[in-house]
């Protein structure tokens, strides 16, 4: 608890050192309180006092003085539309005890930041969605360039362009929704990226396969149809 003899010891310190001091609610309540003192009228109630967190003005003996609570206090932000409160005996004796049982903190949603991580992985994402877009359309619109071989790498293509899809796809999400998008359609759409990138393995496998069966056993007459590539690739 502080007393107004303290703000001779303020206005002692180096204006550097006061300048700290400038905006503090602790200064403040000395200033009110030094400049009721100078008045020199009679009151028999609480003078003006800071108990650490907010300072209480004058209040008659007997009653309670009312405060609205502090925005913030040590980083915590708290209701302002709630009130604290302190008794004022009848002795002109503040209570020991101030009540702030109705400042509730108040839980801020924390701000959306874009890492840079994110950027550059968001950025990759849609120059590699673009020129495998190209690549599967240069397969399908040249007839020349139709044969058992590019059909799996078109399919290869097509595997990488949907995860890549989808990860644009749930990175837009977070961003644009926050919190605030549904269990259901989340998990759907990180079921389905979970299961396009393993088709990606699935159809390198397939590229290792056909060179296998193209090398290996080019004589043998066994070779596989497309049909089987495909339902190794898709897992079906």
């Amino acid at each position: 608890m502080v007393s107004v003899a303290d703000y001779d010891e303020f206005s002692s310190f180096p204006p550097e050192l006061l300048g700290a001091f400038e905006n503090s609610t602790e200064l403040e309540c000395l200033l009110r309180a030094h400049q009721d003192a100078q008045l020199e009228t009679l009151f028999d109630g609480c003078p003006v006092d800071f108990d650490r967190i907010l300072c209480w003005p004058k209040t008659d003996a007997g009653t309670w003085a009312v405060l609205p609570c502090f925005e913030e206090f040590k980083g915590v932000h708290y209701d302002v539309t709630q009130n604290a409160t302190r008794y004022c005996h009848p002795n002109g004796k503040w209570d020991n005890y101030s009540h702030y049982a109705a400042c509730q903190h108040v839980t801020e949603p924390p701000p959306h930041i874009v890492e840079i991580s994110s950027i550059i992985y968001y950025t990759g994402y849609i120059i590699s969605l673009v020129a495998l877009s190209l690549a599967v359309i240069v397969f399908v619109y040249f007839k020349d360039l139709r044969c058992l071989r590019n059909t799996i790498h078109a399919n290869l293509f097509i595997t990488y362009i949907l995860s890549a899809l989808l990860w644009i796809i749930i990175l837009t999400l977070q961003l644009s929704s926050g919190n605030s998008t549904g269990m259901t359609s989340c998990v759907i759409f990180v079921t389905l990226l979970h299961y396009f990138t393993l088709t990606n393995f699935f159809w390198m496998l397939v590229e290792g396969l056909y060179l296998y069966m193209l090398v290996v056993e080019t004589f043998s007459g066994d070779n596989l149809r497309f049909n089987m590539y495909a339902a190794i690739g898709w897992g079906e």
